[in-house]
């Protein structure tokens, strides 16, 4: 009996080491100090494959508020998934207890999940509607050096000032029909950011819909076609302007869908997954006699002695 549990246990703390073979949607509660608890969609195989995956942070509204993780698979990026998008990425989906999203919350989740899985820091994208708009656009103010691109919608800015919002590409929606957050919220920004000749990566539309059938976006695969266009690491970090969303398109949103083309997709509590090693630092490159350290201090993991210019050798 003894040796049953030993193997139990050891199974048990294994768990977290195993790879992630299929698509998987896990759980976390308490996990980031000073953070959020969030719900975690990697695809099949997140955890070994050798190109990092774009991560997208799904900012929720004010009705899915709460303590139940559950809630937030009511609509968006996470729901679409479940109903049959095809997305290879990872995604983020915290939930806030309290009305508003704190940007330095957010962080301390989004630092947590790059350090144990293969993100791309360069493909990093934050998206929300409602409160999850208003959340966006103060991510992107805080952190435009981290954000690759950006979809807020129905949302606002209360933020002392636009800074950061036009280093990133940047797109909002705002339906002129909302009875729930004025129009004006993102009018009254867009203008602003327009003014002060900021608005050349921003993207505004203003569709003739109210406020809940905005949700149809994140069901759409050109949402994400579009946020993948952009990397950090773009020469001026152009925003793209080929992807248009319809009425026609936002009707066919759910339809275009296959869920029976989705295995169960349920949340499950996390398993015990170690921070991945940092990546090791390149050799340095000798390209004079003045850079070699003296022999004492010759590391050589280090340094590559075929980087040391050729020089007559001399044996004795």
């Amino acid at each position: 009996m003894m040796r049953l549990r030993r193997s139990i246990l050891l199974l048990t703390l294994l768990a977290g080491f195993l790879p992630v073979r299929a698509q998987v949607l896990w759980s976390y509660r308490d996990s980031v100090p000073d953070g959020y608890n969030f719900l975690l969609y990697l695809p099949a195989g997140a955890d070994t494959c050798s190109t990092p995956l774009p991560t997208v942070l799904f900012l929720h509204g004010k009705s899915l508020c709460g303590d139940d993780l559950n809630d937030v698979l009511r609509y968006g990026t996470v729901d679409a998934i479940r109903r049959g998008l095809p997305l290879d990425a990872v995604v983020i989906a915290p939930q806030t207890s309290v009305v508003g999203w704190e940007a330095e919350k957010l962080d301390h989740v989004v630092e947590f999940v790059n350090r144990k899985f293969p993100c791309d820091t360069n493909r990093f994208y934050v998206i929300g509607m409602s409160m999850g708009g208003w959340g966006t656009l103060k991510m992107v103010h805080h952190y435009p050096h981290k954000v690759a691109a950006a979809l807020a919608m129905c949302g606002g800015y209360a933020e002392p000032s636009i800074s950061g919002l036009s280093e990133v590409p940047l797109w909002i929606i705002h339906g002129f029909r909302d009875t729930v957050t004025a129009v004006s919220y993102s009018a009254t920004l867009v203008k602003q950011l327009y003014d002060s000749g900021k608005g050349t990566r921003l993207i505004y539309d203003q569709p003739a819909c109210g406020h809940s059938e905005l949700a149809r976006v994140f069901y759409l695969p050109e949402l994400y076609q579009w946020l993948f266009e952009h990397n950090l690491q773009d020469p001026g970090r152009p925003v793209n302007l080929q992807y248009s969303i319809t009425e026609e398109t936002m009707n066919a949103a759910y339809g275009r869908l296959n869920p029976d083309a989705v295995p169960e997709l349920v949340p499950r509590r996390a398993p015990f997954v170690p921070d991945r090693l940092p990546e090791p630092e390149p050799p340095k490159e000798i390209t004079s006699w003045d850079e070699l350290p003296s022999l004492l201090d010759w590391d050589w993991t280090q340094i590559r002695r075929s980087a040391v210019p050729p020089v007559p050798v001399r044996w004795w």
